[in-house]
């Protein structure tokens, strides 16, 4: 509907009136609503003073910025809007900004199109979004929650208001990854390619943690003041890949630092679990590096295994604690 009305509308606006070039479905919406109405009557009148040259720019910028997997991709590279007309700019930016929020909303487009949450809940069956797809542990809801979680503009609004109602551009993601970290930063501002959240195929990351065997004392006891608080020097993670997009994934969502903060987090918890398991009356477990390896074994594909196995891998490389552990039967005592 909205190509439509872009490509034979208002990059084709005339003498003629601009309801007569509407389509059936338009020209409902166009009676139905008026702030549809007068937000389209306004843009056809600007777009009837643009040259033919400025129309054309006009739709090819419509339709450029809605490629949205080439843009992550970097294969093309964004049209952006101080290129266009600037009269032109001024009505339609606040009118693709504002669509999201109306357009969706009204009943004409439900009955057609149904409604965002049984979208939402599709996509959550045939992707498995029940955390996060950017940071990987941010809860979402799901197909039995009330709601649903926040669509978030990939491409934001801000910076791209012609992807505003296109749901490839539409990402259900957590609001920390949304509110706390991408925000409405321009994320193809670098010039880099980054994730596109729905390609088909996605590379393996592996997270790496390395732990300082220096502080291992202080890393397996609770933090209980700000003092003893661990340090990213004392907890490094890393990542496989190194390429361009992981590191631009990286930059938008802090993912290194929440990372450090999940590991630093449970350290302690993740811990106890290998002396649980190796304290159950039950278990045929004889070492600690064995516990070690069980917990992982368990857990790698649990709630957070992708952090809670590359630190146990960590702590476990360290013969002095697997010693310490087995010498003292999993006491928290241990010499720097």
């Amino acid at each position: 509907m909205i190509e439509y009305l872009v490509n034979e509308v208002w990059c084709k606006a005339d003498n003629k009136q601009c309801k007569s070039k509407l389509n059936n479905e338009l020209k409902a919406l166009y009676e139905d609503q008026p702030w549809f109405q007068e937000q389209v009557k306004a843009i056809y009148k600007v777009c009837k003073s643009l040259t033919i040259q400025e129309k054309e720019d006009f739709k090819t910028a419509f339709a450029h910025n809605n490629r949205i997997e080439e843009l992550c991709d970097r294969t093309i590279a964004p049209i952006a809007l101080s290129t266009l007309n600037k009269a032109l700019v001024k009505v339609v930016k606040p009118f693709f900004k504002k669509l999201y929020t109306n357009f969706l909303g009204w009943k004409a487009i439900r009955d057609s199109y149904g409604e965002k949450k049984t979208y939402y809940d599709e996509l959550n069956l045939n992707n498995g979004f029940i955390h996060c797809p950017c940071c990987g542990y941010g809860d979402l809801k799901t197909i039995y929650s009330k709601g649903r979680s926040a669509f978030d503009h990939y491409l934001p609004q801000k910076h791209y208001p012609f992807s505003s109602t296109n749901f490839n551009n539409l990402v259900p993601i957590c609001t920390t990854c949304n509110s706390d970290e991408k925000g409405e930063v321009d994320v193809l501002k670098e010039g880099k390619p980054i994730y596109y959240p729905f390609a088909k195929n996605h590379p393996n990351i592996d997270v790496s943690v390395d732990v300082d065997r220096k502080v291992l004392k202080k890393l397996i006891e609770p933090t209980n003041d700000l003092k003893s608080k661990i340090t990213k020097s004392e907890i490094k993670v890393d990542f496989n890949l190194q390429d361009d997009k992981t590191k631009s994934w990286n930059r938008i969502f802090d993912i290194k630092t929440r990372y450090f903060g999940k590991v630093a987090d449970n350290r302690v918890s993740w811990l106890d679990d290998v002396r649980q398991i190796y304290r159950d009356p039950d278990t045929t477990l004889t070492t600690y590096e064995a516990a070690f390896d069980k917990v992982i074994e368990t857990d790698s594909n649990k709630y957070l295994g992708f952090l809670k196995t590359p630190y146990l891998k960590s702590m476990k490389s360290n013969s002095h604690l697997i010693k310490a552990m087995d010498e003292v039967s999993g006491s928290s005592i241990i010499s720097n």
